[in-house]
């Protein structure tokens, strides 16, 4: 019984600290503005980490979309010398695309370079901060509706 009420206490206070809350939510939203025109300004590319099906010593293999795609095709991508999380963003500066031999496509990310061992990843939003931040976005565009109704 007092195991219970231990796991019950616990749970309320872990609750208490990760449970969504407008300002938290507000704060990620005004961050993702600031990492998004931060990137944009500086010609970075954003990619959307989708899943990361590698982590390596050189580098980690994910399946990516290009954010602001029209099509939001995902892309297999390989980063040099860098290891993505899964519902990340990164803002990339060097980016190519080639041949993967894994998948034998032609149309493979390459983020950085492999021989001079150049991390070509110039920021991350984290994925926690993304979620936050659209959940601020939704909460937002409710209040938006709302109000022009």
């Amino acid at each position: 019984m007092l195991s219970l009420l231990f796991l019950i206490a616990v749970g309320i206070v872990v609750w208490l600290i990760v449970r969504p809350t407008p300002q938290r939510d507000a704060a990620a939203g005004q961050s993702w503005a600031q990492f998004h025109h931060h990137a944009v300004s500086n010609g970075w590319t954003l990619l959307h980490i989708h899943s990361v099906y590698m982590h390596g010593n050189r580098g980690s293999k994910a399946l990516v979309s290009i954010y602001g795609d029209a099509h939001g095709a995902r892309r297999d991508s390989w980063f040099w010398w860098h290891q993505v999380q899964p519902g990340s963003v990164v803002a990339v500066s060097g980016l190519s695309e080639g041949w993967g031999p894994h998948t034998d496509r032609d149309d493979v990310l390459y983020i950085g370079d492999e021989f001079s061992r150049r991390d070509s990843v110039q920021a991350t939003f984290g994925a926690r901060e993304l979620v936050r931040a659209q959940r601020d976005w939704t909460r937002r565009m409710m209040y938006a509706v709302g109000g022009a109704a």
